[in-house]
């Protein structure tokens, strides 16, 4: 293949001419940045342009290097402008959302770790080997095939509200959806036998609204003793297969307070100013519940 002939300074004076710089070429060296002596040289071929004063020229005219070179027939220079306008602003947008993102990611970062903190320094503060929080009881009753309670008083389940009624307590919700699994409960109070009579009829009627009378009368006994009891307790017979698959975490945690029938103990705590329960080692269960069916066997009905 040939090479082209080079006609750059012919095609040049046929633009400068054409184009009607001929008698003033001023705009030409502005823009190109060239003198009115080296432009009049590219014209005669006496001196060549450097590549940059080449593309220069070639924009100035809008016409193709090509063109400007060899004379080949002659195209506009495609307008780059918009397209590359608005790569720049994608790039842009882009790396706006990028520090947007990034800067959220470390804001988020920074919330989770300051939130765990926070509980690690609560659990240490409040919570520990032994002991047991409001909302693990209630995750752990959840599981309860039989649940024997002896509590201080009924007002996790039944709030007492000054004008004599009565609200839903924390844990009624778990005590319906137990009754209507099967669970069975047994709720040995303590004090006043009157007051605890008609907490137990106020209980009774919260667990009605959820339906569940047929199996309050089937699967929930309250009994009464005028024994003296120094500490609340409550003994649960676990459903370990299910808690272990749908709560693992928390099987773990608990372990080593479950004797081999899946039973678990804690003792209520004696004040309203704490959060946490204490459990009894697996050893101490068994012996706790015998206490607790001597207990039952003599007390009265309500």
């Amino acid at each position: 293949m040939q090479d082209r002939e080079i006609k750059l300074g012919a095609t040049l004076a046929h633009l400068i001419d054409s184009r009607g710089y001929s008698r003033n070429r001023r705009p030409i060296l502005d823009a190109v940045g060239v003198s009115a002596a080296a432009l009049s040289q590219y014209t005669r071929d006496q001196a060549r342009p450097s590549l940059q004063k080449l593309l220069a020229l070639a924009e100035f005219f809008g016409v193709t290097l090509d063109y400007l070179v060899y004379g080949e027939p002659m195209g506009a220079i495609p307008d780059h402008g918009p397209l590359a306008r608005y790569v720049n602003h994608a790039l842009g947008e882009i790396q706006t959302k990028a520090s947007r993102h990034s800067a959220q990611v470390v804001r988020l970062g920074r919330l989770i770790a300051d939130q765990i903190d926070a509980t690690a320094r609560q659990l240490g503060s409040v919570a520990g080997e032994g002991l047991v929080l409001d909302d693990e009881v209630y995750r752990l009753e959840r599981y309860c095939v039989s649940a024997d309670i002896m509590p201080l008083n009924l007002a996790f389940n039944v709030i007492s509200m000054d004008d004599g009624d009565a609200a839903p307590g924390q844990f009624l919700q778990v005590v319906a959806e137990n009754l209507q699994k099967g669970c069975t409960y047994r709720f040995l109070l303590t004090g006043a036998e009157e007051e605890q009579r008609d907490v137990v009829g106020r209980f009774r009627v919260l667990l009605g609204a959820h339906n569940v009378s047929d199996h309050v009368n089937q699967n929930c006994a309250f009994r009464w003793t005028d024994q003296p009891v120094l500490a609340g307790a409550a003994l649960y017979r676990l459903d370990l297969e299910s808690l272990k698959q749908d709560e693992p975490l928390l099987y773990e945690q608990f372990s080593a307070y479950l004797d081999d029938d899946g039973q678990l103990g804690y003792l209520v705590r004696p004040n309203n100013e704490s959060n946490f329960d204490m459990l009894m080692s697996s050893a101490r269960v068994e012996p706790a519940r015998q206490a607790f069916e001597a207990l039952w066997a003599t007390a009265g009905r309500l």
